[in-house]
């Protein structure tokens, strides 16, 4: 697990099992608001004992941004006076999904024996949810595309958005809706931002969040167009493996080459919809 300060009471705590997953504390001495958990209990216990060891105040909130199970299976291991915090959505995905999710991944990975399910005790449904400890107010507001539940946390006085899977080093939407997706990227950039927490990745900074956010509506815009034609004159779905995330203009360096098999999703979910469509 890799350990970086974005501001002086924000930190990111970034998987070295899985993806390059992130998650989020706003910290203060009254109190500390954490964002997401790490897939592995290994990972969300070593952050929640360096978040114990700064002698600050306690977690007070755990915030679940979206269903996902690499974003979530930590919850259990947060203190019981630690409330968790999450859209209605995201609720209700939890509910119908995650014991199965759970479920599939023990049969799989002996680490997740251990896991066991915790939903969220504080739900929130239209608007905005605002958090508070001392100074520090953390704005949660939904952001669907990537998952139907997805959220997104603003460090208000920091500027710095926890974007979790809203944001992407490429835009995913196996489990949501490609056009929410591309109009949620739009909409953080209306936040005033000095840092973004990407869901999986690097955090961005200042300078680069524009060109990032842009360059992941120009990807789907892309991708609509080359999967278009490739439907139009009734190829088979196997030419989708010669549409490179390269040639989509987006890097196929990011989360040690992963971003490739994403892309391809993306590509296979886009030729089943247009193919259904034109029958």
């Amino acid at each position: 697990m890799r350990r970086e300060r974005v501001s002086d009471d924000i930190y990111v705590f970034t998987s070295g099992l899985y993806a390059h997953v992130t998650a989020s504390a706003v910290v203060h001495k009254e109190g500390i608001i954490v964002v997401d958990t790490l897939p592995f209990p290994e990972e969300t216990r070593g952050m929640i004992e360096y978040l114990n060891s700064l002698d600050k105040g306690p977690i007070r909130y755990l915030v679940n941004t979206h269903w996902h199970a690499d974003h979530t299976f930590g919850n259990y291991l947060f203190d019981d006076r630690v409330q968790l915090v999450c859209h209605r959505y995201c609720h209700e995905e939890m509910t119908a999904n995650s014991a199965r999710s759970l479920a599939e991944a023990q049969a799989n990975t002996p680490d997740f024996e251990e896991v066991r399910l915790r939903l969220p005790d504080i739900v929130f449904d239209k608007g905005d949810m605002v958090l508070h400890v001392g100074n520090k107010s953390v704005e949660m507001r939904l952001m669907p595309g990537h998952t139907r539940d997805q959220t997104v946390a603003y460090a208000r006085e920091d500027k710095v958005l926890l974007a979790a899977d809203a944001m992407m080093p490429v835009p995913y939407f196996i489990s949501g809706d490609r056009r929410q997706l591309q109009e949620s990227l739009a909409r953080l950039l209306d936040y005033p931002m000095e840092s973004m927490v990407q869901g999986h990745g690097e955090v961005l900074l200042r300078g680069e969040i524009p060109k990032a956010i842009n360059a992941g509506i120009n990807y789907l815009n892309t991708i609509e167009e080359k999967v278009a034609e490739v439907v139009r004159r009734k190829q088979p779905k196997q030419v989708l493996a010669d549409i490179l995330i390269d040639d989509c203009g987006l890097s196929r360096i990011p989360l040690n080459g992963l971003v490739q098999d994403l892309h391809q999703v993306n590509l296979h979910i886009l030729y089943d919809e247009m193919t259904a469509a034109a029958a």
